[in-house]
């Protein structure tokens, strides 16, 4: 195929990190998409230099793609900053919709763009309290943190791992303040679990390997959290609510087990919310609701606000009541979904 133009205001745009990916390397992605072993054409209206973080990502995203440097270009020259995806690219190169005007403010078209990327990686599976609190909160957060040209999932996971570990040494001090204090870092934990995935999909990121170690860091913050509470319980001599929560420690790990080794058997990364991909299209409003109310983010926050409110008992009592009814669905789906030997 002949050489896509792509046009940039300047090498600082070219250069620009756009949700944590230079604007150029974005480009040039969506370029491979649409031809795999393509040319681009880049003109840079003012400066000429494609920085060091930009070559390297170019080599990352669009191996294939030959790029020059040319100091001037046609009327057809696709303006960078208005970042098309392959999609579009495709209909500009046939002619199927116009090329469009370079943006007035292009660094402010960018930073738009970048916006707009971190929205888009919500999950449609989002329970209520993740649509609604934590997804705004960590996608606030990881638009800060892509400023960072070195920031990458990773260290996100890390900081998760980091709130579970200070919220479980809260809890194991024995005292009412730290039972507080780790109920709001669970909660934290929570919500700072989502920034890692959503850094991978906005810079192309994702891996088996991240999704595997997210799912351990989430698994062992849950039943860190449990351990926990129950230890502060019985270190202040609360034996009664201790073994309500022990209840309910027992039969999420009865869940997990079940539900972990489903996940191996099929190479999957162990999920506490495993179980509403069985309920598939089957789902109804009933079971979705249900569904709402035993995914990870609305506990979280519900054994959080209940224990700062003082309600430790009654918490643990319902998450226990709670923690039965999932483990009967667990178990009723993972019936319907055998196979046989």
């Amino acid at each position: 195929m002949s050489a896509v133009t792509i046009r940039f205001a300047s090498a600082q745009t070219a250069n620009q990190l756009v949700a944590g990916v230079p604007a150029l390397a974005r480009v040039a992605r969506a370029v491979a998409e649409v031809a795999p072993e393509g040319r681009i054409a880049v003109v840079l209206g003012h400066g000429s230099a494609i920085n060091a973080l930009t070559r390297a990502e170019l080599a990352r995203l669009a191996p294939g793609i030959d790029i020059a440097l040319v100091p001037e270009a046609d009327s057809a020259a696709i303006p960078g900053e208005t970042l098309p995806d392959a999609g579009a690219l495709a209909a500009m190169m046939s002619g199927a919709i116009p090329i469009p005007s370079p943006p007035r403010d292009p660094a402010g078209e960018l930073a738009k763009a970048a916006r707009a990327i971190i929205r888009a990686t919500a999950k449609p599976g989002d329970g209520i309290v993740s649509r609604h609190l934590n997804r705004p909160v960590s996608q606030a957060c990881s638009a800060l943190l892509l400023r960072f040209a070195w920031m990458r999932p990773g260290h996100a996971t890390a900081l998760t791992a980091l709130a579970a570990a200070a919220m479980l040494a809260c809890l194991l001090t024995g005292t009412v303040a730290g039972l507080m204090a780790g109920a709001v870092l669970f909660q934290i934990a929570s919500i700072v679990d989502g920034i890692d995935g959503e850094i991978a999909r906005a810079t192309f990121r994702t891996s088996p390997q991240g999704a595997a170690w997210d799912s351990g860091i989430d698994a062992a913050t849950n039943l860190g959290f449990l351990a926990g509470v129950i230890a502060n319980l019985l270190m202040r001599g609360e034996a009664a609510t201790a073994t309500t929560g022990l209840a309910g420690f027992g039969i999420l790990m009865v869940g997990m087990g079940l539900l972990g080794a489903r996940a191996r058997a099929r190479g999957e990364p162990l999920h506490f919310d495993g179980a509403k991909a069985m309920l598939g299209r089957r789902e109804t409003a009933l079971t979705r609701w249900l569904r709402y109310l035993t995914m990870r983010d609305f506990y979280c926050l519900f054994l959080a606000v209940m224990i700062l409110l003082g309600w430790v008992s009654a918490a643990l009592a319902i998450f226990a009541a709670a923690a039965a009814g999932w483990l009967v669905t667990v178990i009723a789906l993972l019936w319907r979904a055998r196979t046989p030997a």
